[in-house]
């Protein structure tokens, strides 16, 4: 008996020498492809992560970029719809009796040679049935005397501003006509630029009004001039202009005026502690910098090379003059040094925007990547060696035919028949027994583990549909009113468009509403938008949508009888009888002017959209509170 216990501790003993040279056979292989792994890893991993990080600065730039390209398309957009306006009233007004009496009477000689437009049309005033506001215009010296036709094309220009000028007040800082005869006609809220220029002032010397000349313009291209300070805003500023001819005629050019801090606010802007935004013109010449206050470009318009000594900045100007970018945006390295740089060219101006961001922080935040997926392989391989020793300490010591058959029953995720496994009827005993029990309580925590997942999986789809509607609904809804927002409506507009079938597209804007939100407050314009909507979607079968600030919109069938109907709305919104003590009409309660268009098979949506605001201009002209349908 004695001697049999002997010869089992002996075996035992050499299983436990055989499990410890086999574990430390396994530990150096297992070291020396850790080693041979983590090496690789790293170096197919460090690339791809350097440019995640790339990526992931581009698109913190994205944003503002579009930002400001959207915008400078707005405004050559705008400059196209001023232009098509100015045209139509020019042909209309040409050399009209009516138009030259109007000119005779609404302008004054203020000086020899120099005619303004009188004070009272920038005040306010209502003559010949037409109201005019923050208007201004300065006729200058020149070589021609005053024509009928020259006459008519200032009032084609003014009526032209009175119209439009209002629309873009928010967007740009004013909104102008200048003309090759030393004349410009300005709307502006802020300063009223024709009764304040010197008396002796002749546009055409100075290169912003020049360079729309014929002369000097021969491909007639719209341009943006270069940056200049406006002495009489005390800002600096670029100008966009289109020149608009007509048989061969120079006639004027359709203007905006932007003011720089409006273009670079966010250009500028800081999102990365490390990172410097620069912004450049084609010479070098600095516009603006996220490490330059405004004030200190304002002294010079400009800060060039000569004037300014930083030297991140003389590296990047030299940048600009030295290399000609075929395209952009551009990424560039050690251009300067120690520097990564983002480059892209601004539509419009065509000015540059460079980001300098520090290689050092690019390679910090690659490499955590590549030693976190080091660091993760190195932990796996310490705990499966560790999960190794833990199985040959428990599976050598005793047959394990049985363990494998339970083990292979796990592998082939048979847990249901693996945890019914009956450790008596195989007479597992002591370790192999407790190694059966392991796998069992396994498989059941498999099994349960699955069930809970299998239980969650279906909630969690079910609840992300849930949330995918109401996020849907909510992108397609105004946040003040409940009506449906502008990308509903262009989503509808378009399916309309791309039906065939017949629909009128109506335009509809609150009259006087500024002069409500001045008086009343913002809050009662609000609950005064909020019953309006609601008038007018619980008085229509159809889709009401918010198109922007106080106007409203409508999808309409041409079933039905639009104007019947959209006479009867406008009675609906009268008889909510809100007050309004302070509006020019005879009405003492909001109403509303409404403007119609068909949709045409043809039709995109800005044209649609430009049809309807005619109508609806044409409402406002003709006395507000009515329904105009073209």
């Amino acid at each position: 008996m004695i001697m049999e216990r002997r010869t089992q501790h002996r075996r035992m003993q050499k299983r436990e020498k055989l499990t410890t040279a086999l574990l430390l056979k396994i530990s150096i292989w297992a070291i020396s492809i850790v080693v041979l792994a983590s090496t690789a890893t790293f170096i197919v991993t460090y690339d791809d992560a350097r440019q995640r990080v790339i990526g992931l600065l581009e698109q913190d730039l994205a944003p503002a970029l579009e930002r400001n390209e959207a915008f400078f398309e707005r405004v050559e957009q705008n400059g196209d719809i001023l232009a098509e306006q100015f045209l139509a009233h020019y042909k209309i007004m040409r050399n009209n009796p009516r138009y030259i009496d109007q000119f005779d009477r609404w302008y004054e000689q203020t000086s020899p040679g120099v005619m303004r437009l009188k004070p009272a049309f920038d005040r306010g005033i209502t003559t010949d049935d037409e109201y005019f506001k923050h208007l201004s215009a300065f006729l200058g010296k020149r070589e021609t005397p005053l024509t009928d036709e020259f006459k008519s094309r200032v009032m084609a220009a003014q009526y032209t501003l009175n119209e439009l000028g209002p629309a873009w007040q928010h967007e740009v800082s004013n909104s102008h006509f200048s003309m090759p005869e030393n004349s410009l006609l300005m709307y502006s809220t802020e300063s009223p630029w024709g009764l304040l220029a010197d008396k002796d002032l002749v546009m055409t010397d100075y290169s912003v009004v020049r360079s729309t000349l014929q002369s000097h313009n021969p491909e007639r291209t719209p341009n943006w001039t270069g940056l200049y300070f406006d002495i009489s805003a005390g800002v600096l500023t670029i100008t966009y202009q289109r020149p608009i001819d007509l048989d061969g005629k120079h006639l004027a050019n359709a203007s905006f005026d932007v003011v720089l801090s409006r273009l670079v606010s966010d250009l500028t802007k800081k999102k990365r502690a490390n990172a410097e935004h620069v912004v450049l013109n084609s010479e070098g010449d600095l516009i603006a910098a996220s490490n330059v206050e405004q004030e200190a470009i304002i002294k010079r318009s400009t800060l060039t090379s000569e004037t300014y000594n930083e030297p991140l900045y003389q590296q990047l100007s030299q940048l600009v003059l030295d290399y000609k970018f075929a395209e952009t945006p551009t990424i560039l390295q050690n251009k300067v040094d120690g520097q990564l740089l983002f480059i892209n060219q601004l539509p419009g101006p065509g000015w540059w925007h460079i980001t300098a961001y520090p290689l050092a922080e690019v390679r910090n935040q690659a490499i955590v990547l590549p030693l976190q997926l080091v660091g993760a392989g190195v932990s796996l391989v310490i705990l499966i060696l560790l999960i190794g020793y833990w199985l040959i300490q428990r599976e050598v010591s005793q047959p394990l035919q049985e363990v494998a058959r339970v083990a292979s029953l796990m592998g082939q995720r048979n847990y249901h028949e693996a945890r019914s496994y009956s450790s008596a009827k195989i007479k597992a005993r002591g370790e192999v027994r407790q190694a059966l029990k392991a796998f069992q309580t396994m498989a059941s925590r498999f099994i349960k583990a699955q069930d809970e997942l299998e239980r969650e999986v279906a909630l969690r789809t079910s609840e992300l549909a849930d949330a995918n509607k109401k996020l849907e609904a909510l992108a397609h809804m105004d946040s003040l009113t409940g009506l449906f927002n502008r990308r509903a409506f262009d989503r509808d507009l378009q399916e309309a468009i791309d039906s065939g079938k017949p629909y009128h597209l109506v335009i509809a804007d609150i009259d006087e509403f500024k002069a409500y939100n001045d008086n009343y407050g913002h809050e009662a314009g609000d609950s005064a938008i909020n019953a309006i909507s609601e008038c007018l979607r619980s008085k229509t079968p159809f889709k009401v949508y918010r198109y922007g600030g106080e106007e409203l919109a409508m999808i309409m069938p041409s079933t039905y009888d639009v104007e019947v109907k959209l006479n009867e709305l406008r009675g609906k919104i009268m008889a909510l009888n809100i007050p309004h003590d302070y509006t020019e009409l005879e009405w003492s309660c909001l109403t509303i002017s409404m403007g119609a268009a068909e949709v045409h098979r043809d039709d995109d949506i800005p044209s649609a959209i430009r049809r309807a605001d005619k109508q609806l201009y044409a409402a406002k002209n003709s006395g507000k509170n009515c329904v105009v349908i073209g």
